[in-house]
């Protein structure tokens, strides 16, 4: 993943991992999922790109999370862990902690949140793009309505809501 600055001063994040043209079935009202075989570096991948399984645009979701990690934590993923106990960790489900330092602000707490999201480890579970904006969207709105609501358990507990999987998160 890399990025580059757009003509209106926003950073644009880009995926040149992997490009397929997803194939639309009709009969099953869904996206075709595609096999590249295994990578030679799998630290950066979702669990299902280091097992071989069928792919779908979720692998870019997970990713994503890798990307707000390093934004959040300023440490590279999977920092001082060989290649292999990375891979093995991955496709056990593990991630790489998140300090409880960066719980005690609302920002922090939101982006600590989404990264979370983005490490669903069932690709068929993990939210789409579109939920993990709505959901960034929503917190944005929520610190512009109150800036001094507290953080995102306070929100939640004061009974504000924030739309993922269809309800309330």
């Amino acid at each position: 993943m890399t990025h580059s600055r757009g003509k209106d001063g926003k950073i644009k994040l880009v995926d040149f991992n992997r490009a397929e043209p997803l194939l639309y079935d009709t009969k099953k009202e869904g996206y075709c999922k595609w096999r590249n075989g295994l990578s030679a570096d799998g630290s950066l991948r979702a669990p299902e790109e280091n097992v071989d399984a069928g792919l779908t645009e979720q692998i870019d979701v997970f990713s994503l999370g890798n990307v707000f990690y390093q934004v959040l934590t300023g440490i590279a993923i999977w920092e001082g862990y060989t290649q292999a106990d990375t891979i093995r960790h991955i496709v056990g489900g593990m991630t790489p902690p998140i300090d409880a330092i960066f719980y005690k602000t609302f920002s922090s707490e939101v982006l600590a949140q989404a990264i979370l999201l983005c490490w669903t480890y069932d690709a068929e579970e993990r939210p789409t793009i579109f939920e993990v904006v709505r959901f960034l969207e929503q917190a944005i709105e929520s610190n512009i309505r109150n800036p001094d609501g507290g953080t995102l358990e306070e929100r939640l507990a004061s009974g504000e809501h924030f739309d993922l999987y269809g309800g309330a998160f």
